[in-house]
């Protein structure tokens, strides 16, 4: 055995000591986070708020990691200054009582305890599924035409960005969709899907990673968000923001915006020519293919029992709920907007070529009229088969059911990718790349232009508060309420 002489122990026991004291001194672990005060009763949706503080020895910034009790993923909160008092925000989605607690992590890595649990009661009643205007245009005829009326007088309710206030963000080229409770639902070019109360606050944000959402989100009868991406990617979001799943298909789905049926089947297009009918739980139904890109949202009969979808061949495509052929019809040119389905099952669809086309529900021709410029968006039909259609020359046709022309009205020197949608008084919306979404009249008047100072791509959609929501290339979302 080694025995230590009379001088080496008093010495080792002084390392000993010192090593102790360096580790309590640099070592040790930020306080257990206390919880001031907070908001113990609360309704749905209702805005959470629990005032905090934790230390940290060193003083380093801290991370909070907070549970809320009601299963979702931890939110995280990052560069929290030590012994700063901070207020920790959130909201519930469902009634019932709940749990929180949180922790902080120094900038080591090293956790503290999770603080004592907080209890919050949550009353109220969650509203759940879809909205009036819970997909691209409204339904999955593609009709366009609300139920409620939009604003007279515009005035900015609130905006969302992707960006900051004084630098651009990603553009938003994707419309807005509304669930049941009224909250918004839309896609940007930053990877991000956005989830925003109808006064504006954000309820959730999913992040796809890198795959940019310039399409439209569809919303299911449980809430759930279903969507494509540049990716190549479809996917189903819950009601909380997590992810249920992800298709890969073989081709980035860019303009395509899902149609859902009421069994909760996903209808989408892609750039490599296939329709894809995927279940409600992501798998492959069928897939049916063309003889060029799928750019527009397929488009279902009243009694969802057929499948429209135009494409860059030229070509019309009806499809039965098994995925079968059922007729095609050629047209003069590319076919890059989405069809609409009218009163009776009529079929309307514009080319490249300026035709714009009207097809019984066996794809024969009822009649066919050239507006002498392409369309490249969708119509929309109204209950009483009034027909709205853009072109790209900027100007906005209203005709009768029987393709006789009401109306023709300039909205912009020259059109781009958004589509017209109408009020349920016949005032029809749409966006243009000068900037402007512009209002006009049931009789063909302009009532108002709205300048969002930059290019408008994205379609206008219509809240149940008549809100007009849109975004332009700047990265800026407008809801535009009556003053």
């Amino acid at each position: 055995m080694m025995r230590l002489s009379g001088i080496a122990l008093p010495m080792l026991l002084f390392f000993v000591l010192f090593s102790a004291c360096d580790d309590d001194g640099e070592n040790l672990p930020p306080s257990v986070p206390d919880i001031i005060r907070g908001s113990d009763s609360v309704q749905v949706d209702q805005l959470v708020e629990v005032l905090v503080v934790a230390v940290d020895p060193e003083g380093s910034l801290l991370t909070y990691e907070i549970d809320w009790g009601d299963g979702r993923s931890l939110d995280v909160i990052n560069r929290v200054e030590s012994g700063l008092y901070y207020t920790l925000r959130s909201q519930y989605f469902d009634p019932g009582v709940y749990t929180m607690r949180c922790r902080v992590m120094d900038d080591e890595g090293r956790y503290s305890a999770w603080s004592e649990a907080f209890s919050i009661s949550v009353g109220g009643v969650a509203v759940i599924g879809k909205g009036d205007w819970w997909m691209f245009m409204r339904d999955a005829q593609h009709s366009g035409h609300s139920l409620f009326a939009g604003p007279l007088q515009p005035r900015i309710a609130w905006t969302a960005n992707t960006g900051s206030l004084t630098a651009p963000g990603a553009p938003i080229r994707s419309s807005a969709s509304y669930d049941a409770a009224g909250t918004l639902y839309f896609g940007a070019d930053n990877f991000l899907l956005y989830a925003r109360y109808p006064d504006g606050r954000n309820k959730w944000l999913y992040l796809t990673g890198n795959a940019r959402i310039s399409n439209v989100p569809a919303i299911d009868s449980d809430g759930a968000v279903v969507f494509g991406s540049s990716s190549a990617n479809v996917y189903r979001v819950d009601r909380y923001g997590s992810k249920e799943w992800n298709y890969s298909v073989s081709s980035p789905i860019i303009r395509s915006s899902p149609a859902l049926d009421r069994q909760g089947h996903i209808y989408i297009g892609g750039q490599d020519g296939v329709l894809n009918c995927l279940s409600r739980g992501g798998a492959v139904l069928w897939q049916a293919f063309t003889n060029g890109a799928v750019e527009g949202s397929p488009a279902l009969s009243q009694d969802e029992s057929t499948v429209y979808a135009g494409s860059t061949d030229q070509v019309l495509y009806a499809f039965d709920r098994d995925g079968d052929m059922l007729w095609t019809f050629a047209a003069d040119a590319p076919i890059t907007g989405s069809p609409s389905v009218g009163p009776g099952g009529g079929i309307y669809f514009g080319s490249r070529g300026g035709t714009f086309y009207a097809l019984r529900p066996d794809g024969t021709l009822r009649w066919k009229r050239s507006l002498h410029t392409p369309i490249e968006t969708t119509p929309a039909v109204t209950r009483e088969g009034i027909i709205y259609v853009a072109t790209s020359g900027g100007q906005l046709f209203c005709m009768e059911n029987d393709g006789t022309v009401r109306w023709d009205a300039r909205f912009a020197s020259a059109g781009g990718r958004s589509s017209p949608v109408v009020d349920v008084l016949g005032t029809a919306y749409i966006g243009s790349p000068d900037g402007y979404i512009t209002a006009i009249h049931a009789s063909g008047r302009t009532l108002w232009r709205y300048d969002t100072e930059y290019p408008v791509n994205a379609t206008p959609s219509i809240g149940p508060d008549g809100a007009i929501a849109i975004g332009n290339d700047w990265g800026k979302l407008f809801v535009l309420r009556e003053r």
